[in-house]
């Protein structure tokens, strides 16, 4: 797993253990939002549920936390860096809870944002 995992995917807020962090084509940082890693529990929640009429409120939100968190000027090969020093710093488990995730993302962006699949 490398940033080149996000170079098409907009960024998003992820669980990495017990930390948050904003990950995507345009961010890598760590998420110190109480607000946002309390929407990303609710997300969490909805997504167990079938048919979770709050989950596009939530993914929404997180996408919209994500957006507020850049910082400008964007620094592409600053953003590739960090996102693979977290990356191969994760645990196998970490990975995989990360590639779920991941998918779950995927799954939403096409369902409410119009993202290709």
């Amino acid at each position: 797993m490398n940033h080149t995992d996000f170079i098409s995917r907009p960024g998003f807020l992820y669980r990495i253990g017990s930390e948050y962090y904003y990950l995507g084509k345009w961010i890598c940082l760590k998420c110190e939002n109480t607000d946002a890693s309390d929407t990303h529990f609710m997300y969490e929640l909805s997504l167990k549920e079938k048919d979770s009429p709050e989950l596009n409120l939530y993914f929404q939100r997180l996408r919209a936390y994500s957006d507020f968190a850049l910082i400008p000027p964007f620094n592409a090969a600053a953003v590739r860096d960090s996102q693979d020093r977290l990356l191969e710093s994760l645990s196998d488990i970490q990975q995989e809870d990360l590639k779920r995730q991941i998918e779950s993302f995927q799954s939403c962006a096409v369902r409410f944002a119009g993202l290709p699949a």
